[in-house]
């Protein structure tokens, strides 16, 4: 079974080529790669046309932000299987066939993460060099002693593999937030409702470089700026403060608000 793989990349060529380059090269089967360039199409001349037959390229003219250029991507995906992947991550051997493992139609996944250094997420650590002299092979090496088969109840929010017919089911992300960024918080509260549970998968770690074009300089203040003004369109929305859980959904401190039960 293959799937349908969705990168939205945002003036991150470098990380781009090293995503793709283990994509294709860690996979067993013939999946679909679907990259959305979301405006500066113009720095990714060499990427497109050294990975011309093998993915599929859209492009934005201006930046429309990362809801809608998931959105485009997982409307064009031709499997019943999506993995949202971000343009900083690297993946790991065999990817394709382990993110089947335990997988049911009430599941969304999170593979398990390896970055450079701790974080509230309890990745691994490694540090592999930048993305202009990545060490793929020592990551491949590393990545394959943090391997667990199990899964835990800790699911996060990227890098995520589900069905795609439950994305179509919520609305897809909210695209009033006008932000590069992911900043619909509820696009997993949703998901909750319609009865999907989180799991992390540990049997894999994808490498995170952690946010290399978003978080840094006068980007962290458009981050910044964009979860803020997020957090009042959720309380608008819904009623309530939203509230960090252990999958990053946002639900209220109570258990239930006008009749809906998030337990």
């Amino acid at each position: 079974m293959n799937i349908s793989v969705i990168i939205p990349s945002y003036k991150n060529p470098l990380c781009l080529d090293i995503c793709l380059h283990s994509a294709i090269n860690g996979q067993k089967n013939n999946n679909e790669l679907i990259v959305i360039l979301d405006g500066f199409a113009d720095q990714y001349t060499q990427v497109k046309e050294k990975y011309k037959d093998k993915v599929i390229f859209y492009e934005f003219e201006e930046n429309q932000g990362m809801q809608q250029a998931l959105n485009v991507g997982v409307f064009h995906a031709n499997n019943s299987h999506i993995l949202i992947v971000n343009d900083d991550n690297v993946f790991p051997m065999d990817w394709d066939v382990i993110l089947f493992k335990g997988f049911d139609s009430n599941i969304v996944y999170t593979p398990n993460q390896i970055e450079r250094k701790p974080s509230i997420f309890n990745f691994g650590i490694g540090d592999f060099g930048s993305q202009n002299d990545f060490r793929y092979d020592e990551y491949i090496t590393k990545e394959l002693s943090y391997r667990e088969n199990k899964l835990t109840d800790d699911g996060e929010i990227f890098p995520f593999f589900m069905l795609k017919k439950d994305y179509m089911a919520v609305g897809g992300f909210d695209t009033i937030y006008n932000s590069p960024f992911i900043c619909d918080w509820d696009f997993f509260l949703k998901l909750e409702l319609i009865g999907k549970k989180f799991l992390r998968n540990r049997n894999l770690c994808f490498y995170h470089f952690g946010s290399v074009s978003t978080k840094n300089g006068s980007e962290r203040d458009k981050f910044n700026e964009s979860e803020n003004s997020a957090a009042l369109i959720f309380i608008y929305k819904w009623g309530f403060q939203p509230t960090r859980h252990i999958n990053n959904s946002h639900k209220p401190v109570e258990s239930t608000v006008k009749g809906i039960n998030f337990t």
